[in-house]
């Protein structure tokens, strides 16, 4: 973040971050834990591959809209 942000831009970015990762740290396991109950040890691997889904179709999504601007 410090090298494309600078000021108050990189405060607001910092704080974004420190939020998603709490979010993430309080529904996270419990989400986990609760998909792990109704289909067994294989929640886990199906949670983590659901999130990165998400993660690559919004890195897509952004690549997209960079190159139309």
């Amino acid at each position: 973040l410090g090298s494309r942000f600078k000021g108050s831009v990189l405060v607001a970015g910092n704080a974004a971050f420190a939020l998603m990762w709490g979010v993430g740290g309080i529904v996270g396991p419990p989400g986990a834990g609760l998909l792990m109950q109704g289909i067994g040890p294989l929640g886990l691997p199906v949670v983590i591959a659901a999130l990165d889904a998400v993660l690559v179709m919004f890195a897509l999504y952004r690549s997209s809209m960079r190159r139309a601007s």
